[in-house]
């Protein structure tokens, strides 16, 4: 028993200094309430979604407020494919209550198969469990995404 813990305590400064465990680590200190895992979460099913072609399941994560004129936007997202993104670091507002992160697209559309990339500045919201199934929502700039695909057509 006490070699098992012996063995811990030395292996575990070398874990932390591995780079790989010591950011879960501190991030989960620097935010004991689980926002970022929250957001992260939110925001990889979000972008995910538009990834793999399923708007329709995005759009439970984009603010109701912006939800009607998402929907519109759904029919001319059917002729982009995005092959891949990147997602930037997280810019947290006040309280961790908001968020900005940029998101690099790499899409390309169904007429042209000329890949492209392009950014889009996802401002996310934290709302109340309450209202809404996800805590976080996002106020989306999908329509530059589809404009500037949409004129390799």
């Amino acid at each position: 028993m006490r070699r098992g813990f012996v063995t811990l305590l030395v292996a575990l400064p070398m874990l932390l200094s591995a780079g790989c465990v010591a950011p879960l680590f501190i991030e989960m200190f620097k935010d004991p309430m689980g926002r970022h895992d929250s957001l992260v979460r939110a925001q990889r099913e979000y972008t995910n979604a538009l990834r793999w072609g399923n708007p329709d399941v995005a759009v439970s994560f984009v603010h109701p407020e912006l939800r009607d004129e998402f929907v519109d936007e759904l029919e001319e997202f059917k002729h982009i494919r995005v092959t891949d993104y990147d997602v930037g670091k997280i810019e947290w507002g006040a309280e961790q209550a908001t968020a900005t992160l940029v998101v690099t697209y790499h899409a390309y559309s169904l007429s042209s198969m000329l890949e492209v990339e392009i950014r889009e500045t996802q401002q996310w919201e934290r709302l109340s469990r309450e209202k809404l199934k996800n805590d976080w929502v996002v106020r989306p700039e999908i329509e530059g995404l589809i404009d500037k695909v949409a004129n390799l057509r």
